[in-house]
């Protein structure tokens, strides 16, 4: 699988059950700081601000300090808002969600 999952919070049930299917959890606050590459992110409405990433938001021309060869390198990736969704329901519909991305 390989696939690397930024998650909001800290919900160590689902981070385990994710990991159990073969997916790599981190931070996703992290991942942000860390510019790190992640096919999904899993968020709550209760942090709005969540969905503000420097990739999600920025076009090639609005940035000086990035390259257009470093903006290539970063695919679409997959918002995925979790809010009031069990660890089950979550993961049924990222795997969904990423067969169709």
């Amino acid at each position: 699988m390989d696939k690397t999952i930024a998650l909001q919070g800290n919900n160590q049930k689902l981070t385990h059950l994710l990991q159990q299917q073969g997916y790599t959890v981190i931070d996703m606050y992290q991942a942000h700081l860390q510019r790190e590459f992640v096919d999904a992110y899993l968020y709550t409405t209760y942090h709005p601000a969540a969905l503000t990433t420097y990739h999600s938001v920025a076009e090639p021309g609005d940035s000086m300090l990035d390259s257009e060869e470093e903006l290539t390198s970063y695919p679409s990736t997959l918002m995925l808002n979790i809010t009031n969704l069990t660890p089950k329901q979550i993961l049924l519909t990222l795997e969904r969600q990423l067969q169709a991305h």
